[in-house]
């Protein structure tokens, strides 16, 4: 039980025990002084309806329609952590199917899946064949598409080095996504991927001029 409800609980045990020791001098009083009882009843009453009833039930509400969610939510993404943790990635990963089945239009359960096929389980081909099967399932919206090509382009890049594959779902990116932030950020990782392949290139051909000095 929370602070805030401890002390509204004790204010209107309070205000009702005020009124009871009032009432029981003024019940056997006259009609003028049980009307101004009936007053400072009424007065009391909507103070405490104002002051505590109502923002009461509007917590409520608000937290049934939007926190129940997010708690559900949250639930799964702790338990899920905690399974990766012990290094149970099969039980995070049925985790975050769990929370997918209840929200099949969010894409973040999707990420977390092939995150963990790829950096934990070390097998980037089931990461790439879940984002795949998600991508091609339905109709994202432009945001959530993009998301999920962009997790595709970072399998290919950071786990496979596949930088052609990379620059294929950079290109598909910007060519599905025009004039957007998500065909700018595309752009933006395509030149960052030349200067990486450029750099790796000149490491190469360091190295070969190196073994052939060797040689010679």
């Amino acid at each position: 039980m929370n602070t805030a409800l401890v002390i509204r609980i004790c204010v209107i045990t309070l205000v009702f025990l005020v009124i009871a020791l009032i009432w029981s001098f003024v019940k056997d009083a006259g009609d003028g002084m049980k009307f101004v009882f009936v007053i400072f009843l009424g007065l009391a009453g909507g103070l405490l309806a104002v002051k505590f009833f109502i923002p009461w039930l509007g917590d409520l509400m608000g937290e049934a329609v939007f926190s129940s969610g997010e708690k559900v939510e949250q639930d799964h993404m702790t338990k899920a952590a905690a399974r990766i943790a012990q290094g149970d990635y099969p039980g995070a990963i049925e985790q975050y199917e769990i929370m997918l089945v209840e929200k099949p239009d969010d894409p973040f359960p999707v990420a977390e899946i092939a995150k963990i096929h790829a950096e934990r389980l070390h097998d980037p081909q089931a990461a790439l064949k879940v984002l795949e099967e998600h991508l091609q399932s339905k109709d994202w919206p432009v945001d959530d598409a993009a998301f999920i090509m962009f997790r595709i382009t970072d399998v290919h890049l950071t786990h496979r080095h596949d930088y052609d594959a990379a620059r294929d779902m950079l290109e598909q990116i910007i060519g599905n996504f025009p004039n957007t932030r998500h065909s700018a950020n595309a752009h933006h990782r395509m030149s960052e991927l030349e200067q990486l392949q450029y750099k790796l290139l000149m490491d190469q051909r360091l190295k070969t001029g190196s073994s052939e000095a060797a040689k010679a």
